[in-house]
């Protein structure tokens, strides 16, 4: 097989990077089940659905959550792969749960119809600071210590903590693991295997990180120009030395002042 352009690239991807973990686990029940069941606990759940980079819209704003499994009690699992800490913030998963129930309930529908909701992060670094493996996080009456009940549940996997020892440790070790040979679930393995040695695989990883880096270029593009503009608009600086920050031609620059001079006429 000839390398393909981002070959060694591939090569370095691990299941809590993005563009490895949307491919593994889209359409990927016996994975998804796999991760469910292990960080739960819970032998008996059934997964029936995984999507990936699923988008929720809400009124204000929409949210795109990572992976988003059902079982067959019509529970709903939304897992969320954290590199930076940020991403996993107590309200981002709070916001996620209220997305899950908003698009889970027609106009005038009854509350009781809600689904059971889990919201799963598995992070980097210990986001919550209590050097421990895993943190799950109910509503209770604070004046009983009783459950509320509202079937909301967030749950924290701290991806710092690989005790081998364990069937949570050797799943988070899979998921920060580059090498699909040295992974404990064959579940993983096999599809982690498929996207870095497979010649259909690779190549299909290969797409992605073609999207993926010219997304990031366009992105980039657009701040540049974001910050040309505020620039043009204190009118403090010349059109070359614009160019010259920003590293944009002195060319586009001149059509940025143009635009923006019409604009204000």
């Amino acid at each position: 097989m000839t390398k393909p352009k981002y070959y060694d690239e591939i090569q370095k991807l691990r299941l809590i990077d993005d563009e490895l973990m949307g491919l593994c686990f889209d359409g990927n029940i016996e994975a998804a089940e796999l991760l469910v069941r292990v960080i739960l606990g819970r032998d008996d759940l059934k997964i029936t659905s995984a999507k990936t980079q699923v988008t929720m819209k809400g009124l204000m704003r929409e949210v795109r959550l990572d992976i988003l499994a059902e079982d067959a009690e019509g529970r709903k699992y939304d897992i969320e792969f954290q590199r930076a800490d940020k991403g996993a913030e107590p309200k981002r998963a709070r916001m996620n749960a209220s997305m899950i129930d908003a698009n889970s309930l027609d106009k005038g529908g009854d509350f009781k119809v809600l689904p059971e909701v889990y919201v799963i992060f598995i992070t980097e670094h210990d986001v919550l600071k209590g050097d421990l493996p895993l943190y799950t996080i109910d509503r209770v009456i604070s004046e009983t210590g009783k459950p509320f009940g509202d079937e909301t549940h967030i749950v924290y996997v701290n991806g710092a903590h690989r005790d081998s020892g364990t069937a949570l440790g050797k799943l988070v070790h899979d998921i920060f693991c580059e090498k699909p040979e040295d992974m404990n679930y064959q579940a993983l393995a096999e599809r982690v295997r498929y996207f870095k040695d497979d010649e259909e695989g690779v190549k299909e990883m290969s797409e992605v990180m073609e999207k993926l880096l010219a997304t990031q270029k366009k992105e980039y593009e657009e701040r540049i120009k974001a910050i040309a503009q505020r620039m043009l608009e204190a009118g403090k600086l010349a059109m070359s030395e614009i160019a010259e920050y920003t590293g944009l031609s002195v060319s586009t620059v001149r059509r940025m002042a143009k635009k923006l001079e019409a604009s204000q006429a």
